[in-house]
């Protein structure tokens, strides 16, 4: 793990002069705000921060919904996160970020539906919230309702249900993937549950 950024140590200390006594979830939204220099781009982490906070999540699964791509996205790196968030939230968002380093999609896409799934309940709740939102933002257009991530995304499901039953947000995702027409069959979930670990997209 690299040292912290100045640049976003900067950009922490001010948030803290600037914002002392605002919750965590609000200095999570700031730096994300900060970290991707665009509102629009706050759309997605916000809807997984309601998602989770929905399901019941504490503050700190709230504040690493806003922050869960910034190290796939942005120059933000996890000890960056960690400096400004502490531990808990860095280790949620390490648990969000994929393994660049694998260049097959389906075998990349599976690691992070293990590494996911063996971070914890709240990290296994985390991933859901992301792959419903993006399910959703597909049905309205907002992101290319591309067949294999679709099939990621059933994979997904059948493998946390597999790990936890009771997850919220599993059944709100199986009917948003089972209400799709342009999904593969065999990555439909009534099948995938059928192969918790799924197989490579």
């Amino acid at each position: 793990m690299s040292r912290t950024s100045p640049i976003w140590t900067s950009v922490l200390v001010a948030l803290r002069v600037r914002l002392p006594c605002v919750e965590l979830v609000q200095r999570a939204r700031a730096f994300a705000a900060e970290a991707y220099a665009s509102e629009s781009e706050l759309e997605h982490p916000g809807d997984v921060a309601a998602l989770v906070r929905q399901a019941g999540a504490d503050e700190e699964v709230q504040a690493a919904a806003y922050l869960h791509d910034l190290v796939e996205d942005t120059d933000v790196e996890l000890t960056d996160i960690e400096r400004g968030f502490g531990p808990r939230v860095t280790e949620l968002v390490a648990a969000m970020t994929e393994d660049g380093s694998i260049s097959d999609y389906g075998a990349r896409k599976e690691k992070a539906r293990c590494r996911a799934r063996d971070a914890g309940s709240d990290a296994a709740l985390l991933f859901v919230a992301d792959k419903l939102s993006n399910a959703r933002r597909m049905r309205r257009g907002q992101k290319e309702p591309e067949p294999r991530k679709l099939g990621h995304y059933a994979r997904t499901l059948a493998t946390m249900r597999a790990a936890y039953p009771d997850l919220p947000l599993l059944d709100e995702l199986e009917a948003e993937l089972s209400a799709r027409e342009d999904a593969p069959a065999e990555d439909l979930p009534v099948s995938a549950l059928g192969n918790p670990q799924g197989g490579r997209e």
